[in-house]
């Protein structure tokens, strides 16, 4: 098990480095691990993903930089100490509704949301197109988005599709309108 303090989502990509030297020694020869979020000292997440190295990349004084993609939902078991703890996997459902609705739903507010970073003058990924399956398109855009990672944990944590998507179309309207917002008024300063 190895914990960061950054989030990383199923079928998302990070980058990552190991500033322990023990713990650089101890990955130089497994292809996956699973990575918990610690927000600090004794807060450790309970739910986290198993993550594969997809890429090595040796570091000053003995560290290595990891390129990790995220893989299914863990949930560590029981009360262990330390980094050796039993977990499982956590399985995926779609939740209430129509999750590829919500997903159409999703798409046309994160359009909205990239025309106004656009009008702003705050470029974001627009070439990025939002993934075709539902329950990768709730991960995706909590990568897209600039949430913080405490916020990139409590959707990793949401329960289903349909609550991630839910959650994640607040925060579009909530972005999208703080941008229209600064727009109105700094046409208003003009």
């Amino acid at each position: 098990m190895f914990t960061r303090g950054r989030v990383l989502l199923p079928k998302q990509r990070l980058r990552l480095r190991v500033h322990d030297t023990a713990m650089s020694a101890t990955l130089s020869d497994v292809a996956s691990f699973a990575a918990f979020f610690s927000a600090g000292p004794d807060r450790l997440s309970s739910v986290g993903v198993e993550a594969t190295i997809l890429r090595r990349y040796q570091a000053p004084h003995d560290r290595v930089d990891l390129e990790v993609v995220g893989g299914d939902r863990l949930r560590i078991l029981g009360d262990g100490e330390g980094l050796l703890r039993d977990f499982d996997y956590v399985p995926e459902a779609d939740g209430p509704g129509d999750v590829e609705n919500l997903r159409v739903e999703v798409e046309r507010a994160w359009q909205r949301f990239a025309a106004a970073a656009v009008e702003s003058g705050r470029g974001v990924q627009l070439a990025a197109k939002i993934h075709d399956s539902p329950r990768i398109a709730s991960y995706q855009l909590g990568t897209m988005l600039g949430i913080s990672h405490p916020e990139r944990q409590e959707l990793l944590e949401l329960p289903t599709t349909s609550e991630r998507l839910e959650r994640v179309l607040l925060i579009l309207a909530g972005e999208t309108g703080l941008l229209r917002h600064m727009l109105g008024l700094g046409r208003m300063g003009a």
